[in-house]
């Protein structure tokens, strides 16, 4: 499909790309034809959101950052910024730093039915996207959240009872056991160095 950029969208690409005009529109239109479709009129592509109507591009704007292989969401910048004190512009770094140090906890759900990936370190709970390398949010673990703390019980518990299912399988195969074991333990301990796990440690 052929498309045209407005005057608006075409000043919000020269302003966000540095581009002169008719680079910046030739960036568009081919980021464009790259892009994924999320709505009627909305398109994902790297780092923008485009909205497109009647075979123009009507606007665009940037709705995320990307730090080597990962993005970060204006809205994890946010939630850095207001829960942990991060300033702005250090955050999409600061929250990559966390993500790189942080151990895979669970796929979670949110009250809206999206699923995602939970990932902790150090007191920090970290949220990321379920087929992008976008970390969404993040918050710390010690939010005293009675629904949270049942959810991420819940799921602890559901997936040491899995490690468990995998260590009796492979006993009675006769398998080696170190490796899942090892990571029995390894998930116990980052589980329940949370602060919100305190209670099933005990």
């Amino acid at each position: 499909m052929n498309v045209t950029i407005s005057p608006r969208a075409l000043a919000d690409a020269v302003s966000l790309t540095g581009y002169d005009e008719a680079t910046a529109a030739r960036h568009v239109i081919d980021a464009y034809h790259r892009a994924i479709r999320t709505s009627v009129t909305g398109y994902s592509v790297d780092c923008w959101l485009l909205t497109v109507r009647d075979g123009v591009i009507q606007r665009i704007r940037q709705h995320r950052v990307k730090i080597g292989d990962i993005y970060v969401s204006y809205h994890a910048i946010d939630r850095a910024n207001e829960r942990f004190r991060v300033p702005k512009d250090n955050a999409a770094e600061w929250l990559v730093d966390q993500f790189n140090r942080a151990t895979f906890i669970a796929v979670t759900q949110d009250d809206k039915g999206n699923l995602g990936r939970t990932y902790a370190t150090d007191g920090i709970i970290i949220g990321m996207d379920m087929r992008e390398q976008v970390i969404t949010t993040v918050f710390p673990a010690r939010i005293s959240s009675l629904t949270l703390y049942k959810r991420i019980k819940w799921l602890t518990r559901l997936e040491l009872r899995k490690v468990e299912l995998k260590i009796k399988i492979a006993k009675a195969l006769r398998l080696p056991t170190n490796h899942i074991e090892e990571m029995s333990r390894e998930f116990k301990r980052i589980a329940y160095s949370l602060p919100v796990h305190s209670k099933i440690a005990r």
